[in-house]
């Protein structure tokens, strides 16, 4: 093909100098070596729409003039596809948006490369990162190619009724496809994930799952017992569908309350609960919903949002969106979360060993593991009178904020039926149930796309 190129290039030089010499530019950066044959429409596309306009600061004029040049070289190399991109009115027009408004720029560039069809949909599994490794380049490369191709052969017809889950449909089936090694695409890009986020530096608690990195990259299917565990949540959504009285600074009411416990026989201190302040198992399930976005107050009321509309009608959706949920809020509670559920599929007879102390309990553990991964200082720094004083209370107060951080994260999976009964030292297992909701937690977690650059 390099052949074909130097052909092709020596025409155009014949016929204008500069033409030449810009094509050969914009040819380099977008196929070094010029190897066209790895070019796609996904690629020609992006460079037209977003590096030339943003990354060359050239006038637009110049602009179009690269973009010219470069279809004619298409149309040379008999890439006719590509060359139409180049002369486009929509390739012009798009220029001239960015010379104008640079937001407008990048919102019309959106926006067409949407509608073209050969931009690679985000799916339910997956969704494509800003932040990416080889796999997943190679993955979003191929699918924008196979995507090119099912348009020529009018599998998916952008602009047609229909197109867009038909779009999807082809995507998926492309990205789950087994190699002659018996893994997709959607395999390795989890894989990567994975590996990168238990190896992130910036996040040093996780190296103590690499143990579970195998269970973590398959996830777990959402088992029968689902409906069981998730009966808590789902007595709540069914409640709040037609509206659950509040107190004036926002608690359930205290009938709410009483009648939730009693069903579920959960033990509170005292007994019965005045409010909800005195079940901590509510206490979790109300802040899983709100983590969820399946419920908003409304007034004195907490009623359904859209989402928990969705939620109350799909019960499997309901355990996957719990599981998101418990290790998506980021911070310290994301930490406190992925720590306790690792030492507890530790401890489980599948697990791998238990990274507790013997008389050590849950909490401590997970305290003791977030501690030690930097989350608070193992000793408050030495210092004379009232400093040390204060580094001695600065360092109580973030130890016992870990603390109180872990033990919602149990009060959470109590008040699901995932733990058995505390032993009388602090030590609790998963329940079959547990142990797929606690692998499914760390697998959203870990697979979920990074957006920084």
């Amino acid at each position: 093909m390099r052949e074909a190129v130097a052909s092709a290039l020596a025409e155009l030089a014949r016929r204008d100098g500069r033409a030449a010499d810009v094509a050969r530019s914009a040819l380099e950066t977008l196929a070094p070596g010029q190897e066209i044959e790895r070019l796609n429409q996904h690629a020609v596309q992006r460079f037209c729409w977003f590096e030339l306009p943003v990354r060359y600061q050239d006038s637009t004029d110049d602009q179009l003039f690269a973009v010219r040049s470069l279809g004619t070289l298409f149309s040379l190399l008999q890439l006719y596809r590509y060359s139409q991109i180049c002369s486009s009115t929509e390739t012009a027009a798009l220029l001239a948006v960015y010379a104008e408004d640079h937001a407008a720029g990048l919102a019309m560039y959106e926006r067409l490369m949407w509608e073209s069809g050969v931009e690679p949909p985000d799916l339910p599994e997956l969704t494509w990162g800003t932040a990416v490794g080889d796999a997943e380049l190679r993955a979003r490369h191929e699918t924008a190619s196979a995507l090119e191709l099912a348009i020529s052969l009018h599998d998916v017809r952008p602009g047609k009724r229909g197109w867009r889950p038909a779009q999807e449909r082809f995507t998926r089936a492309f990205l789950t496809q087994p190699d002659n090694r018996g893994l997709s695409h959607l395999d390795r890009i989890r894989e990567e994930r994975v590996r990168a986020w238990l190896g992130s530096s910036a996040h040093p608690h996780r190296q103590r799952l690499w143990p579970l990195v195998g269970q973590i990259i398959a996830g777990a299917d959402v088992p029968r017992a689902a409906d069981s565990a998730m009966a808590p949540l789902q007595r709540l959504l069914d409640l709040a569908a037609d509206g659950i009285a509040l107190t004036q600074i926002g608690y359930i009411a205290p009938a709410v309350v009483r009648q939730m416990c009693e069903d579920f026989g959960w033990r509170t201190t005292p007994e019965p609960p005045r409010s909800e302040t005195d079940a901590t198992h509510l206490i979790a399930l109300h802040q899983a919903l709100r983590g969820m976005r399946a419920v908003r107050r409304s007034a004195r009321r907490l009623v359904l949002t859209r989402r928990g509309r969705q939620l109350r009608e799909d019960p499997e959706a309901l355990w996957r969106s719990a599981a998101e949920a418990l290790c998506r809020v980021g911070g310290l509670e994301q930490a406190a979360a992925e720590t306790l559920l690792g030492i507890l599929l530790a401890r489980t007879p599948q697990g791998t060993g238990s990274h507790a102390r013997r008389g050590e309990s849950d909490v401590a553990a997970a305290e003791r593991a977030l501690t030690e991964s930097g989350w608070v200082p193992v000793e408050p720094p030495v210092a004379a009178g009232r400093h040390a004083a204060s580094h001695r209370r600065t360092a109580e107060t973030a130890s016992d904020q870990v603390r109180a951080v872990v033990m919602a994260v149990g009060w959470l999976l109590e008040a699901l039926g995932l733990l058995t009964d505390d032993d009388g030292s602090g030590h609790r297992e998963l329940t079959p149930s547990g142990r797929a909701f606690a692998i499914a937690c760390l697998h959203q977690s870990a697979v979920a796309p990074r957006a920084v650059v």
